[in-house]
């Protein structure tokens, strides 16, 4: 083969190459600008979207502090609405201030009327607490009627015409004691659930030798002081003694208000004080006396 026939075919194969090669670098082209453009869109779509969560978390914040106003609204709501139920129930029990609750009233089978009803209270008030001058506005059962073999009456809610009358009741309520009557404040319902609460406190503080009896309905625990003379104590067989009375703290004591809500109370010796009430201790008075000397 001659030189002239080498030269041609070897420009015919290097035109070939040279045509598959740029074929090549074409597609590889239109690959990479295809990636481009891909890639420019996932670019904007990464923008798009770090926007939109920039957006969210402003949103979020705005959200956050709006949630904190609404809380702060519903708690100041919440204190104001216990704060009226507290009232309320307040008021409730100041319309009951002339009321007694007695229990145990024994109730005559059929059809006990209210007169009947208010006979048969002021003879409790009469013989038992010997209170024969009392005026009683009303007297009547609560609840539906007891079957006639029910050996649990209704309880009698009394309305006297004068608070005097119903605080000489009250003094006078531990003389019940065994005969299977009881006498306490006619209080509402939230009232007296608070108090049924606070009932272990009580029993345990004077299972603990102390001084524990309701005001309204705030349990008010108290110490004893060192009862060294037996002059200043009454007698086991005092009338005092019972249920309804409930010891000799010092007159001028100083209180400490822990925060269950309770009073406790550290006694000095500057006098007497003497606490006495019904027979189940949800009502007592303090009757204030000064040591004789």
């Amino acid at each position: 083969m001659d030189l002239d026939a080498v030269k041609v075919l070897l420009e015919s194969q290097e035109r070939t190459f040279r045509s598959a090669l740029e074929l090549v670098v074409e597609q590889w082209k239109e690959r990479i600008r295809l990636v481009e453009g891909k890639m420019t869109d996932l670019t904007k779509s990464l923008e798009f979207s770090q926007a939109e969560i920039l957006d969210l978390k402003n949103n979020e914040k705005v959200l956050q502090k709006l949630n904190k106003e609404k809380q702060v609204a519903v708690e100041e709501l919440q204190s104001r609405v216990a704060e009226l139920n507290h009232r309320l129930n307040y008021q409730e029990d100041y319309t009951r201030r002339n009321n007694l609750r007695i229990s145990g009233l024994m109730e005559q089978p059929v059809g006990e009327t209210w007169e009947q009803t208010a006979v048969n209270v002021s003879k409790i008030l009469e013989d038992k607490l010997q209170l024969p001058s009392v005026n009683l506005e009303r007297a009547h059962r609560v609840g539906p009627a007891a079957a006639a073999a029910s050996p649990h009456p209704r309880a009698v809610v009394v309305r006297f015409k004068n608070f005097s009358d119903r605080e000489a009741a009250i003094r006078n309520a531990s003389k019940l004691k065994g005969t299977g009557i009881y006498i306490n404040e006619d209080l509402c319902p939230a009232s007296l659930e608070m108090k049924r609460k606070q009932f272990p406190l009580m029993k345990k503080a004077r299972e603990d030798g102390k001084i524990a009896f309701f005001r309204h309905t705030r349990l008010i625990i108290r110490e004893r002081i060192d009862q060294r003379s037996s002059s200043s104590v009454p007698a086991a067989d005092s009338p005092h003694v019972g249920a309804g009375f409930s010891g000799w703290v010092a007159h001028g004591d100083s209180t400490v208000r822990p925060p269950d809500g309770t009073e406790r109370v550290s006694s000095e010796t500057t006098g007497d004080r003497r606490i006495s009430g019904d027979s189940t201790g949800c009502q007592q008075r303090v009757l204030r006396d000064r040591k004789k000397t």
